[in-house]
């Protein structure tokens, strides 16, 4: 789904890919006399700037600043700027990525181990890892990159599930209980046969989707009640590729059933972020499969429309009755985009002592909270947001970035849920915040079903070692992932137009067949090599 946002911000940059980064960073860490320090750091939104209230207090709390240098044509491919600069040697002080970038730097000399420093002036990293503080480490016991750690106790409340239906067919069909994908059908059916267009004549859309995230395997996988490992399922500690198992298959005969009755979005092989939003802010989407960081920016444009009976309920939804929900994984520690310092960093002590400060209930406060009096506000004993800042908020969610509350440091939070040492909460995200946050409408919706929050109607949290994809896809491995995927997205849309059920069956076993034979079973083998040489750290850690 990130695809076509990340291209677009990637021609933004192409034009400096090739600049190095010595014309961007500050001069050898330069001391700016006050007895700041400066540093340059790759980041990956350009949105994102140092000069703001928030860095600003975190500057004067620690003596060091950044400077922002946005590289979005990395990530997960580890390609682009980041490899340039490897390649020149001409790289900033702190890298910031996948796993496997930094192991690249690392392979080349150009990151610098940690657990010295950390011993010396990480007191607090090592406080708040506590039992976990051993996953920092590679096989020879050193720390080349740091993140999270996950110290909630209570699901955040702000969670909510991907499928997604409009309070209007709810609303229609007397708030009935959807648990199933024969339960969703039903009620879309139902409502279609009434309403085939809307009340300005434009075609109703049962049901649509981003094509790179509805063809995908996570609406499966969410229905099968298992988590989500990207591409795969992990069962007796052994990685299957999962986009051939039943539960893929039972998924794709629903999208395949909607098709021959007319209820899937014709576009749906085609469809873009943009081009969805548009059908979901003129009402014409009755259900979907949507991420909520997807999907609030969505609903937004519906609020200020002011047709709340348009908007969504987000509600799990099953493969059958009766199937256990594992699908609300948490893993301990955000290990996926990584920060490591590298050798030309200058007194990386200071780094690791701002890192530190971050780690404090103080810093906690600050990252996630703000400053007192502009963000939030003390009121009886406990931290409230600020109305005036909430009202801004909640009317532009980007000055949540411009403020500093949204940014590369924002992600060593200890989680939506976690309590600091004072009983309250780190972050702003509590139950009685959501729920405020709320239209009328939305409230009423869920009342209907006893509920307060999407949250409520999700499974109990269950703590996962990590997600699969938190770890670096081999090198060799790598290929065969990609085809394999290629195979999917080209293949399935034949057993989703198939006429009958005996062509269904002849599509989806063609399509499985060449996943077969273009390497899956070696997949399965160097990504379960993955996970187990993973699992034996974790347990050494966890003991």
């Amino acid at each position: 789904m990130k695809k076509s946002i990340i291209t677009g911000l990637a021609l933004m940059l192409s034009a400096s890919l090739f600049a190095g980064c010595g014309s961007s960073k500050t001069d050898e860490n330069a001391d700016t006399g006050s007895g700041v320090t400066n540093y340059s750091m790759q980041v990956w939104d350009s949105s994102w700037k140092w000069d703001n209230a928030i860095n600003q207090k975190l500057e004067e709390k620690t003596g060091v600043k950044m400077d922002y240098i946005p590289v979005i044509d990395s990530g997960s491919n580890a390609t682009g700027k980041v490899d340039v600069w490897l390649a020149s040697g001409d790289y900033p002080d702190i890298i910031n990525d996948s796993p496997l970038t930094i192991g690249k730097y690392k392979d080349a000399g150009a990151v610098i181990p940690l657990e010295e420093l950390i011993d010396q002036y990480g007191p607090h990293i090592k406080e708040k890892f506590g039992k976990y503080y051993d996953l920092l480490k590679d096989d020879e016991g050193h720390i080349y990159s740091l993140y999270g750690v996950n110290l909630a106790t209570e699901p955040s409340p702000d969670s909510q599930a991907s499928f997604i239906v409009q309070y209007d067919v709810l609303k229609e069909a007397g708030y009935p209980e959807i648990k199933t994908l024969d339960d969703l059908y039903a009620v879309l059916e139902s409502y279609y046969q009434k309403h085939p267009k809307t009340d300005d004549g434009k075609e109703i859309i049962p049901f649509s989707g981003i094509s790179g995230g509805l063809l995908d395997i996570n609406p499966a996988l969410n229905a099968a009640g298992l988590p989500d490992h990207g591409f795969y399922e992990i069962k007796d500690n052994k990685v299957n590729f999962a986009m051939t198992n039943d539960y893929a298959k039972q998924y794709i005969k629903f999208l395949n059933k909607l098709q021959n009755t007319g209820m899937l979005d014709k576009e749906v092989f085609s469809l873009n972020a943009e081009t969805e939003g548009a059908k979901i802010s003129q009402g014409r989407v009755l259900a979907s499969y949507i991420p909520g960081w997807l999907m609030k920016g969505y609903e937004k444009s519906i609020i200020a429309s002011g047709q709340f009976d348009k908007m969504y309920a987000k509600l799990p939804v099953m493969q059958s009755a009766g199937m256990e929900d594992h699908s609300n994984g948490m893993p301990p520690t955000s290990s996926s985009t990584n920060l490591a310092i590298t050798t030309k960093a200058k007194h990386p002590e200071k780094i690791i002592q701002m890192l530190d400060y971050l780690f404090t209930d103080e810093g906690q406060v600050l990252a996630n909270w703000g400053i007192e009096g502009k963000h939030y506000d003390v009121v009886e004993g406990k931290r409230v947001r600020n109305k005036d800042f909430d009202a801004k908020l909640q009317a532009d969610p980007s000055v949540a970035v411009s403020e500093g509350l949204q940014g590369p440091f924002n992600r060593f939070t200890f989680g939506n849920g976690a309590k600091l040492s004072d009983g309250d909460y780190a972050t702003p995200i509590t139950k009685d915040y959501v729920v405020s946050t709320y239209d009328s409408t939305t409230k009423e919706v869920l009342a209907k079903y006893g509920k307060q929050t999407w949250a409520d109607f999700m499974a109990k949290p269950e703590i996962y070692p990590a997600m699969l994809w938190q770890l670096n896809t081999p090198e060799d491995a790598k290929p065969i992932a990609i085809k394999l995927e290629e195979i999917w997205h080209k293949e399935i849309s034949k057993a989703i137009l198939a006429k009958s059920d005996a062509e269904f069956e002849q599509k989806w076993n063609e399509t499985v067949a060449q996943i077969d034979k273009n390497g899956k079973d070696e997949l399965n083998q160097s990504m379960t090599e993955v996970w187990q040489n993973f699992m034996e750290r974790y347990n050494k850690a966890v003991k």
